[in-house]
């Protein structure tokens, strides 16, 4: 009789061990179930690196990272000369220049004294099969002239300063253009030295050689 009762206790215990283990068994299952992985879009991650990265800034007290900046560009100026294509964009950071032979980029040019450009007009100066982009500037009302010759990539050239008898009595208000293939530079002078004139407009002619160096071809005072 004693027998038969310890039998039917232990197969209680059994039973209840069973059914405890059952349940924590299924719990598990369902607690794994719950904590599936899910995968989030790539905008709102790079949202959260960047708020994270943020936030451990402010906490060490550092400067943050900055965000990419965009540049917006804006084409200003874009002229074809035979089958190269000249083209002045203007950003944030500046002026650029950009030259195509047909539709490939054969130069690029951020140069500084692009920085104030004004207008621009094509040309070839010195016939030599390679066009010139002519660049006209100011700063300080200050006439500034830059060329560029698309010859093996870009070609910088620069106007000669005025020299001697040029220079006697300038008083500036400066214009540039181009008249029968030659640069002329033409400004007013105030009481100059061995001019015909006491005050007036003088005009330098300037033809461009095969080496982009300029050379003066003549001068004339007037009135």
């Amino acid at each position: 009789m004693q027998k038969s009762k310890l039998f039917f206790l232990i197969l209680v215990l059994f039973i209840v061990a069973l059914a405890g283990a059952l349940y924590w068994f299924e719990s598990q299952e369902a607690s794994t179930e719950e904590n599936e992985y899910i995968t989030l879009p790539d905008s709102l991650v790079q949202q959260i690196k960047r708020q994270d990265s943020l936030e451990k800034a402010n906490f060490l007290n550092i400067i943050p990272p900055k965000l990419q900046e965009i540049k917006r560009e804006e084409m200003f100026f874009e002229q074809k000369k035979d089958a190269y294509t000249f083209q002045l964009f203007r950003d944030s950071s500046g002026v650029k220049l950009v030259v195509l032979f047909g539709s490939e980029i054969i130069g690029k040019s951020h140069d500084k004294s692009l920085k104030n450009a004004q207008r621009a007009e094509t040309s070839d100066l010195n016939s030599d099969g390679y066009p010139e982009i002519l660049v006209y500037s100011r700063n300080n009302n200050k006439l500034i002239f830059t060329g560029f010759a698309a010859q093996n990539g870009l070609r910088k050239f620069m106007l000669p300063q005025l020299m001697g008898r040029q220079s006697f009595g300038y008083a500036g208000q400066d214009t540039l253009f181009i008249e029968n293939n030659n640069l002329v530079r033409r400004f007013q002078f105030r009481n100059a030295q061995f001019s015909a004139f006491p005050s007036g407009t003088r005009t330098c002619e300037y033809a461009l050689g095969h080496d982009l160096r300029f050379t003066m071809v003549k001068t004339l005072d007037t009135e």
